[in-house]
């Protein structure tokens, strides 16, 4: 057995909020730890490629998980627990966290509505969260998934979202898997384009075993990893539905609504989708494009297509994030989006050779406007923005329409939240979302 002087390791940084994959010197617990492999089985060797000074240098362990991880899920569990306010409690830990990070980590609680502001207590929507044992945006995706009646569409999406990518990329076949999934690619957004590919995966299935194999060698799929996103969606599904939510508004194909609506599309610039593809509608897309919003917001970026440095490529899709420029993956069905100015959602930022954001999805500014940020709406420059960043040139009757609805929405979740068994299908403000998303043009 050959040990090396560098382990790869994860690590969360605070101040650009991104993770990244850094190779770090072992410790020498770590080390001790795996020379004892050689002999787990029989009697081996242990070939230790450094020399005796530079192992007396390596820390004596490795850095604790509660220093370079977020800390969202223990903040969430410690008010649960009703241990009083978290910045108070972890300071008594064994190896305290920095306050930047328990600070990061509160500040995302209260912009998916987790907690109050008083930071020492949960709100309906946090005590639900707190008992999924998945992040607390995917929480709040499924839980937003059952509430307007797309649990399964949104089960299957987080579940790949916590698991690997089912997309493989061989080296030797690099051109070819990208081909294959950008044939498979929908509405500019990678989440919905993995919820096809799996949907395709299990309709194959149902077919043969021989028809399953065409399809994932086909779209260069692996079949373990959706299995294991079939079970996690499967796990997820009966959580939510064990704490009493579930598909309350039915199928998310919705009927027209003869509710009249305000225009608030005839004064802002729509990035909208694709029609129809397999069960996918296009009111069903704007439904599960809405509720990723809702639980990756504020992970926004809006769309600056530059012309790339790879002599093979015409373009890469550049993204400008409150913390600075980002390139959209080189893997993802966005990598070369040219809608400027459009906005997306992206699930993580990595720091590998560059800054990249990987997992997006295009998104309208009604998704934005519902389920984003605070609204300000600005009379005399007829501006509308969220989080004073993100701006749509609109008449000022637009901002004051979504902050009603906006109102009346969070008022209806909140006692939704409240009473898991309330039924609001029949709900005159839920018409009106419904209809709303529809009036959404598309491409």
């Amino acid at each position: 057995m050959y040990l090396t002087y560098f382990i790869k390791q994860n690590r969360y940084m605070e101040v650009s909020q991104m993770s990244a994959l850094e190779e770090v010197f072992i410790s020498k617990a770590s080390c001790k730890q795996r020379a004892g492999r050689a002999g787990r089985v029989r009697d081996g060797f242990c070939f230790r490629l450094y020399t005796q000074e530079q192992f007396k240098d390596l820390r004596a362990y490795t850095t604790p998980e509660i220093l370079r991880v977020p800390l969202e899920e223990l903040c969430l569990s410690i008010m649960k627990c009703q241990y009083g306010k978290p910045h108070e409690f972890l300071n008594g830990a064994l190896d305290p966290p920095q306050g930047l990070a328990v600070s990061r980590a509160m500040t995302l609680l209260r912009d998916v509505g987790a907690c109050r502001v008083d930071e020492s207590s949960l709100t309906p929507l946090g005590h639900h969260l707190a008992t999924l044992p998945v992040n607390v945006r995917i929480g709040k995706m499924l839980l937003l998934g059952a509430i307007f009646g797309c649990l399964e569409q949104i089960a299957i999406i987080a579940a790949a979202m916590t698991e690997k990518s089912p997309f493989v990329v061989p080296l030797s076949k690099r051109s070819e898997a990208e081909a294959a999934k950008d044939t498979l690619a929908v509405a500019y957004s990678d989440h919905i384009t993995l919820y096809k590919a799996y949907h395709g995966w299990c309709k194959a299935r149902h077919e043969s075993r021989t028809v399953e194999n065409s399809y994932i060698s086909k779209n260069f799929l692996k079949r373990s990893t959706l299995l294991d996103i079939e079970n996690v969606k499967s796990d997820l599904v009966r959580l939510v539905k064990g704490i009493g939510f579930d598909n309350r508004l039915g199928d998310t194909k919705f009927e027209s609504s003869s509710h009249v609506l305000p225009s608030p599309g005839q004064v802002l610039s729509i990035s909208t989708v694709e029609a129809k593809t397999d069960d996918l509608d296009a009111t069903n897309i704007s439904m599960i494009k809405a509720i990723l919003t809702a639980g990756l917001y504020p992970q926004v970026g809006q769309v600056v297509t530059q012309p790339s440095v790879d002599i093979t490529l015409k373009s890469v899709c550049m993204v400008e994030t409150p913390q600075g420029i980002a390139q959209v993956h080189p893997f993802s069905v966005n990598k070369n989006l040219s809608l400027t100015n459009s906005w997306l959602v992206y699930h993580e930022k990595i720091r590998l050779t560059r800054v990249y954001i990987r997992d997006t999805t295009v998104v309208s500014p009604y998704a934005l406007l519902l389920f984003g940020g605070a609204i300000d709406v600005q009379h005399i420059q007829r501006v509308v923005s969220l989080d004073d960043w993100i701006r749509f040139k609109a008449v000022a009757k637009t901002g004051v329409i979504f902050k009603e609805i906006r109102e009346m929405l969070n008022d209806m979740l909140e006692r939704k939240l409240r009473e898991p068994s309330l039924n609001i299908s029949g709900s005159h403000l839920i018409s009106l979302l419904k209809e709303l998303i529809r009036s959404e043009k598309t491409r």
